[in-house]
């Protein structure tokens, strides 16, 4: 899998170069152009034992936070084909992206003197209240042009495990994110999206899927298109109208199918919301939902589960030292067929 190549070749290279009368090749190139068979199986047995040590780690993490057997229900949902991936801006991290609430205190770099009052409402989970307030302090035009400066089509990084989902998802992914890491990660793996529904268009999504579903789906819109992105308190209100725009279409898009939540916080917000109405109003048993989340520490763990439980979700707990090599570790499990 080309997802390993380059670290099969910074291995490689590890030695350093070699040298002739003066002339140096990295040892990556000698190989390669000396003898291609012996390069090209060389890379299949380093891929393989890669695989191997990362199913290996995620059996022994999630043997350690008791998500074995939640895992493998996961696995075998994917294999039917039964998962749509929930992508939060976690995934954009190893890309160079700031997590939600770092990126919004960012943008006061012209305006410090309200930093202490955006993290206070951040604190406070006043994340919709947050954006709006910077809107406001910012001005319309300013706050728009940061965020494409900032997210937009010229930054062209797709870097880590979300370069993993094109080899896991064919058809929808669903995004909260601005930023173009999926469209670059999807698109160098020679598998671009066909379609890309965005905002408000998002209403229409299950109907304009039809057969054809490899899209992605930005259900806040993009970094440098304004009209009808969702970010500050008054774009929520007016495209998720108390909820129920929100609530119809997920349930559409999900069917019998679940949701995998990665780099997604998941703590109150309105997508949340939306699955615990939709399970309520059900009448009948819901397939579940999943998330890759960091471990909560043994007094916060039951909270954590009745919250999550409330939307239908089942966490799959890693540790909660690094995300990263977690996340990395157990989509390589899911490609690879479970453990």
């Amino acid at each position: 899998m080309e997802y390993f190549r380059q670290r099969f070749i910074e291995e490689l290279n590890e030695e350093g170069d070699i040298e002739i009368r003066g002339i140096t090749w990295p040892r990556e190139h000698v190989l390669k152009t000396m003898d291609t068979q012996a390069y090209a199986e060389a890379f299949r047995e380093w891929t393989n034992q890669a695989k191997d040590e990362a199913k290996q780690r995620a059996f022994e993490f999630l043997a350690k936070t008791e998500c074995l057997e939640r895992f493998r229900l996961l696995v075998d949902r994917h294999d039917k084909r039964q998962i749509i991936p929930f992508v939060g801006a976690g995934m954009s991290l190893s890309s160079g992206f700031a997590r939600w609430s770092e990126f919004l205190l960012s943008l006061l770099g012209d305006a410090p003197h309200e930093i202490e009052n955006v993290r206070e409402m951040l604190a406070n989970g006043a994340y919709e209240e947050a954006a709006q307030y910077v809107h406001d302090v910012l001005t319309v035009g300013v706050f728009n042009a940061e965020i494409a400066e900032r997210m937009g089509p010229h930054k062209q990084q797709a870097e880590g495990a979300v370069n993993l989902l094109p080899h896991l998802f064919a058809g929808e992914v669903i995004t909260t994110n601005f930023d173009y890491v999926l469209v670059n990660a999807f698109r160098n793996a020679d598998m671009p999206f066909n379609t890309i529904i965005c905002g408000e268009e998002m209403r229409a999504a299950p109907a304009k899927l039809g057969n054809d579903n490899h899209a992605l789906l930005r259900l806040h819109g993009e970094a440098d298109k304004p009209d009808g992105r969702v970010l500050t308190l008054e774009e929520y209100n007016a495209v998720y109208a108390q909820g129920h725009e929100l609530k119809g279409m997920l349930a559409a898009l999900m069917g019998i199918r679940s949701f995998l939540f990665l780099g997604c916080s998941l703590t109150a917000d309105r997508t949340l919301s939306a699955l615990a109405e939709i399970k309520a109003q059900a009448g009948i048993h819901m397939p579940p939902h999943f998330a890759f989340l960091p471990l909560p520490t043994p007094e916060q763990r039951l909270e954590r589960r009745t919250f999550l439980e409330r939307s239908g979700i089942h966490p799959i707990y890693y540790p909660s030292d690094d995300h990263e090599p977690y996340i990395e570790d157990l989509l390589i499990s899911v490609l690879e067929g479970g453990l």
